[in-house]
């Protein structure tokens, strides 16, 4: 098959370089081709391709300095790539945009004539503050010229090609990004939970501003532009020194300025590519919106995603360690102070997981190949597609009814089936496994079905009222674990208010009743509140032995929907015949809980059977083990490994050994079960209820070294029932999860056809500027407390300026202006925390308190501010007399 690939920019070439470096593309012939008469494309593409790795020749489609204008070089490009096409056989064609200049050219000549794929090379899913079409980036019409097949990098993307209007679109590969999604050093880092830094505290920080052309591609007015940059710098001025990198397609005219508009700063090189390397020497960068953040992240540097008021292109909030969204100065200048004084980062406190954008993945270029070779050209556009849905009555009897029967059911639709869920809990990191499974749902739902996923840790909140307000817009809230309802202090309060006013909330449980028990005596207080809640929740179990547990708590239909584990077609099968020297595995960090005790002792009774069994352990080793508990040198304690050195040791298994003393339904068994090992468990752990009964499988019923040592020798002597193991790997699958976790939840499933409309969507889910509100607060509370008066009175103007709810900011801003005698702000300051706290005792308090300070113009105020603490006082008294006279 002749392949051609299209490429306007380095980028291009690099991802052309890696696609023809896959396997698949062995047997296959490429051709590369360009478009420029300028001579500045043609430059950059030549010289990347002769640049690293293999060189290929590329090919231009016109004379650099032919002389025509930009409507007849649009025209004649169609021509020529029609040509080009048919003078080298092409087959297939690769672009990675087809929405630029030329790209949309090429795809208008070419796709009816052949299958065109398009391939992600940049990030697609951003929000905006404006809907109107002309206020969006090119990029939001990605795949809107109807090619045969677009890869894109992960679960967001994909929804956004799939349900950007209700009309069919392209169909969406979820393939991962070249040189990201494959790269195990990002994979490392889009993981990590904390942030390291080396520098000292004080010291002066290196600062790069990655500066991007906005005023040069309508983005931003020019002068505007220019005057945010001027903002930036003297905002950051003050922490340290500060280099500007300009984007490499910058225009001269803005270069200049740049050169000398911005005294004091460092202009670097904008034809210079600062890669990973390059930016490992600053401390913090910034930019606008940009793809960038992979390559901070492998730096190890924080990034700071700035939008101001006049950028109407929003970049999604990511929860992550190293990335933070801002939309004044002020937050930068809080940003760069807190990193200065204390190393600490302002991360984004919540926000989606890396993995809701860029699916990491193995072999990226191999599976884009498969879709190129599998692809099919499109057809042409029909009435019936080109017009808006329900625009034509041949249609709509065609599909089922007349308008007014489809105009019902699409009502119907739209009222039974949610669009908004809110996921809510104390983490969404890969590094636990309590995540795993939402996020892996969560990561499905929103790649195949327009349901739009938010997720909230409660550790952003210190107040319930202030989560309360995040969650106002969301149909249906899951609260993942148990979790927040132990570690989070605000969690039991939020769930009993969302339950009263009426909201749809469901609890997805994974912990065992090892580690509930626990937790009644760790939180005793916390746990009894949970209690009470937990009759009033619609509870989703991972086991059939779970949801027994929760009937016993009260709970009067828990439903048992399981857990997943991705499908991995990488995974090694163990071998069907034990060897000589039969190998026992366990996989599980090192606790009591996960019986370390039980698997030494079995290695020791099987040693002193004089039996050539052979038992390892792969974890890393926790505090959570007795002096009592035996750590037996017959196991071989392998330590953490990488996913890939699990994959190996597992396979390289003949049994799965889990010696936990209970697990609702541990995913490490299915794991075993994709590996085809010989498996044996405890019988109270989640996994006999789908393995009980199957060759291959044994649950021992006395957790003793006897009883489990007998279940080994039983299991060693069976051979895997393969098609009971298909049975429940499909049980865990993906699409079978999905399914369950969707139907209980009332969302549309993963795949179903739902029309959308995609207005209504953008406006409900446009990205929030601001950082969180009670985020904020704490820092203004933490400057008042620190006496640093005018950073505080800096933030809390920034605060209520998006909201006036909360009183310690109008009372901390009152008490700043008092000090100052200005009178007359303070008293309005005053006035404002009386109508939002005048429920509260402390609340009249604190406006007393201050009242005094304002002398004789605020005595009155003073007088009737304590007399109202006093009568919410006795009221709040005799309420709680009664209620216990009741």
């Amino acid at each position: 098959m002749h392949i051609a690939v299209f490429v306007e920019n380095r980028n291009g070439v690099d991802l052309t370089r890696r696609i023809m470096a896959a396997p698949e593309s062995e047997k296959h012939s490429f051709s590369v081709f360009t478009a420029d008469v300028n001579g500045e494309v043609a430059r950059w593409t030549l010289a990347e391709a002769a640049a690293g790795g293999e060189e290929f020749p590329v090919r231009n489609l016109f004379e650099v300095g032919e002389a025509m204008s930009d409507d007849e070089f649009g025209q004649e490009l169609r021509v020529r790539a029609a040509a080009f096409a048919a003078e080298e056989q092409v087959e297939r064609v690769i672009l990675f945009n087809d929405q630029s200049r030329r790209g949309r050219r090429v795809t208008e000549a070419l796709n009816e004539r052949l299958p065109v794929v398009l391939v992600q090379d940049g990030h697609l899913d951003f929000h905006y503050k404006k809907l109107a079409a002309g206020q969006r980036d090119q990029n939001w019409y990605y795949g809107a010229s109807r090619p045969a097949a677009v890869c894109v990098w992960g679960p967001a993307m994909a929804q956004h090609v799939g349900f950007r209007t209700s009309e069919p679109g392209p169909r969406v590969h979820i393939t991962g990004g070249l040189g990201h999604s494959d790269d195990p050093e990002l994979l490392t880092v889009a993981r990590s939970g904390v942030h390291r830094t080396a520098r000292e505290a004080d010291a002066p920080l290196r600062i790069v501003i990655l500066d991007q052309p906005l005023g040069d591609q309508g983005k931003m007015p020019r002068p505007e532009h220019r005057a945010q940059l001027t903002e930036m710098v003297e905002s950051l001025r003050a922490y340290g020194e500060i280099d500007v990198k300009p984007h490499p397609s910058t225009q001269p005219a803005h270069l200049t300025w740049l050169a000398t508009g911005l005294p004091g700063v460092t202009l670097l090189d904008a034809e210079r590519l600062l890669d990973a390397e390059g930016l490992a020497a600053y401390d913090l960068a910034i930019t606008f919106f940009s793809t960038t953040y992979l390559q901070t992240l492998r730096a190890g540097v924080p990034l700071v995603l700035y939008n101001p008021k006049a950028l109407n292109i929003v970049f999604p909030t990511i929860h992550h360690p190293l990335l933070r969204n801002a939309g004044t100065t002020e937050e930068l200048a809080a940003v760069a102070l807190r990193l200065k004084k204390s190393r600490k980062f302002l991360a984004n406190q919540h926000g989606a997981p890396i993995e809701h954008f860029l699916a990491f993945k193995d072999d990226v270029a191999g599976e884009i190949m498969r879709v190129v070779e599998e692809a099919e050209p499109s057809p042409p556009p029909s009435a019936e597609t080109a017009a808006p849905a329900g625009a034509s009555a041949g249609a709509g009897a065609a599909a089922g009814g007349s308008l007014a029967e489809r105009a019902l059911r699409e009502v119907e639709r739209r009222a039974s089936r949610p669009g908004t869920l809110a996921v809510v809990g104390v983490s969404f990191s890969y590094i636990t496994g309590v995540a795993v499974p939402v996020l892996t749902y969560t990561q499905a739902l929103i790649a195949q079905s327009p349901v739009d996923v938010h997720y909230f840790d409660l550790a952003a909140f210190p107040q319930p009222e202030h989560a309360a307000e995040a969650l106002a817009d969301a149909e249906i809230i899951l609260i993942n674990s148990l979790a927040p309802f132990w570690r989070s202090p605000i969690a039991n309060a939020l769930v009993e208010a969302l339950v009263d006013a009426g909201c749809t909330v469901m609890l997805y449980a994974h912990e065992t009743e090892y580690v509930f028990n626990y937790e009644a005596e760790r939180s005793a207080e916390r746990h009894l509140e949970m209690l009470k809640l937990l009759p009033r929740l619609t509870v989703l179990c991972v086991s059939k032995a779970q949801a027994d547990m929760f009937r016993q708590l009260g709970v009067t239909d828990p439903i048992v929907i399981y857990n997943t584990v991705p499908r991995d077609i990488h995974r090694a099968r163990a071998s069907a015949t034990v060897g000589e020297r039969p190998r026992m595995i366990m996989v599980g960090t090192v606790q009591d809980r996960k019986g370390v005790d039980l698997f030494s002792r079995v290695a020791e009774l099987a040693h002193a059977r004089g039996l050539p069994w052979r038992f390892s352990w792969v974890g890393w080793k926790t505090p959570r083990i007795a002096q009592k508990t035996l750590l037996s040198d017959r196991v071989e304690w392998m330590g953490a490994l990488s996913r890939d050195r699990v994959r190996e040791e597992l396979a390289a298994s003949d049994v799965f050994f889990l010696s936990s003393v209970d697990d609702p339904m541990p995913l490490s068994v299915v794991e075993a079960v994709q590996h085809r090992l010989r498996i044996a468990t405890f019988h109270r752990v989640g996994s006999r209820e789908v393995l009980d009964g199957v060759r291959g499988y044994r649950a021992y019923t006395e957790y003793t070294p006897e009883a489990a040592f007998e279940a080994l020798r039983a299991v060693l002597a069976e051979e895997v029932d393969e098609e009971r193991y298909r049975e429940v790997e499909e049980l865990f699958d993906i699409p079978a999860f999905s399914a369950r976790m969707s139907a209980a939840l009332s969302l549309p499933a993963p795949g179903a056809t739902v029309a959308h409309d995609a207005e209504e969507a953008r406006h409900r889910f446009s990205v929030a500027l601001e950082q969180n509100v009670a985020y904020r607060t704490d820092e203004f509370r933490e400057h008042m407390s620190a006496g640093r008066e005018e950073n505080a009175f800096r933030v809390g103007r920034e605060i209520l300026r998006r909201a006036t709810h909360s009183t310690d900011v109008l009372v901390g801003m009152a008490e700043i202006h008092a000090r100052h005698g200005r009178v007359k702000e303070a008293l309005s300051m005053l006035g404002g925390a009386a109508c939002v706290g005048g429920q509260r005792s402390r609340v009249w308090m604190e406006i007393a308190r201050v009242a005094e300070m304002l002398g004789g113009e605020g005595r009155s105020l003073h007088r009737f501010a304590r007399r109202e603490a006093l009568r919410i006082r006795v009221r709040n008294r005799a309420s709680r007399l009664g209620g216990t006279d009741s």
